[in-house]
């Protein structure tokens, strides 16, 4: 399940009615009036503030503006949990990537078999690699290299 869906769950469920009334209040210049009566819970209301794009999980700062509003440190808290943990699962950057497969490459050497190995690259096609590039250690250790590095596979 998404993480920041359920984070918005555990808000909701903090919230008494009054500050679901207060948020509906706060809310009422980025949502249309039809549609915040409709609102009976806290996920209806962030269900409406995802529809029209003002609130993503890359964009939480309109839920902090809400929650600091209300003066519910512990949501604040909950909602500081959520961005330091996706802080921490976020992709590495190509540069980063290549720069931690050129220190691989650097100090693999000749045991560039051994690690292709343990990488369940078949014996054939390291054959094939030593064949294609039988004097040339850095062409055997990365013969993909003008290959992006996130499109690279050893195994394919």
């Amino acid at each position: 399940m998404d993480p920041f869906l359920v984070l918005l769950h555990s808000v909701s469920t903090g919230l008494s009615d009054d500050e679901l009334t207060e948020l509906k209040f706060l809310c009422r210049a980025r949502v249309g009036k039809r549609k915040l009566e409709s609102v009976r819970c806290g996920l209806d209301l962030f269900a409406v503030l995802l529809e029209q794009n003002e609130l993503d999980a890359e964009r939480p700062e309109l839920l902090r503006e809400l929650l600091a509003s209300l003066r519910r440190h512990d949501l604040l808290r909950r909602l500081d949990a959520f961005e330091a943990g996706a802080a921490g699962r976020a992709p590495p950057e190509e540069r980063d990537l290549r720069a931690a497969f050129d220190i691989v490459c650097d100090n693999v050497g000749r045991d560039w078999r051994r690690l292709a190995r343990h990488l369940h690259v078949t014996d054939t096609k390291i054959d094939a690699i030593e064949e294609k590039y039988p004097r040339n250690l850095t062409e055997q250790g990365a013969p993909a290299a003008d290959v992006p590095f996130h499109q690279r596979s050893l195994v394919s």
